[in-house]
């Protein structure tokens, strides 16, 4: 019989967004009550199935509002970036990691490789020519480290979400109770600063892959 492939990066990364998601939902909501309870063996793993969906439910917004909305049309991909010169004055002052571009020999050496093979300019066409150049997909080792920059970014991606909607959503939920809530404030301001922080990394990590990506290519034969 053959291996159920199983990356943690994947199980995990959808399991530590959902468990956020459903406990909040017990904080703010009411249900599912799960704080204080004393499940058996058969609930732990309905449970753990649910909390599960919910993460794969959540991947999807995540990736629409931070990926391909602010990442995308704000900040732009990494396969633009990394081909630019001049940082812009404040998302580079706020990202100043992202927007550091290609060498230039590295940046000619690929553009001039792409061109050759019919292909100019940068952007999504530049991506998907280099991404499934056949010299790339035969290489394993290449591969094997994008599978792993692109679980870290999804992972991180997924879960900055998750906080910053923990965060909004305690936050509404202080003003919605009209309670002096100093405890909800404190988890509402921690959360948004975690979101904050998860989304560098995960901007660090889908960087990383275009940068690995291009590389490699412009110094393949």
């Amino acid at each position: 019989m053959e291996r159920i492939p199983l990356n943690p990066y994947d199980f995990f990364g959808y399991l530590a967004s959902g468990l956020l998601v459903i406990v909040t939902m017990d904080v703010v909501l009411g249900f599912p009550s799960l704080l204080g309870k004393d499940f058996k063996v058969i609930e732990s793993a309905v449970l753990v199935l649910v909390i599960y969906i919910v993460g794969q439910i959540i991947a999807t917004p995540a990736k629409a509002l931070l990926e391909d909305f602010f990442v995308a049309r704000i900040l732009r991909r990494p396969n633009v970036v990394l081909f630019e010169e001049k940082k812009p004055k404040i998302r580079g002052l706020l990202f100043p990691g992202y927007y550091v571009s290609l060498p230039t020999q590295a940046r000619g050496k690929i553009l001039a490789k792409a061109k050759s093979e019919g292909v100019e300019g940068t952007g999504e066409d530049l991506f998907l020519e280099v991404r499934y150049s056949p010299s790339l997909l035969h290489d394993e080792k290449l591969i094997n480290r994008l599978d792993n920059f692109l679980n870290q970014y999804a992972f991180h991606r997924n879960l900055s979400f998750a906080s910053l909607l923990v965060g909004a959503a305690l936050l509404v939920k202080v003003q919605v109770s009209s309670l002096n809530e100093s405890e909800l404030i404190k988890y509402a301001v921690a959360a948004l600063v975690a979101g904050g922080l998860l989304f560098y990394r995960y901007l660090k990590f889908f960087r990383q892959y275009s940068y690995e990506l291009f590389n490699t290519y412009g110094r393949s034969s």
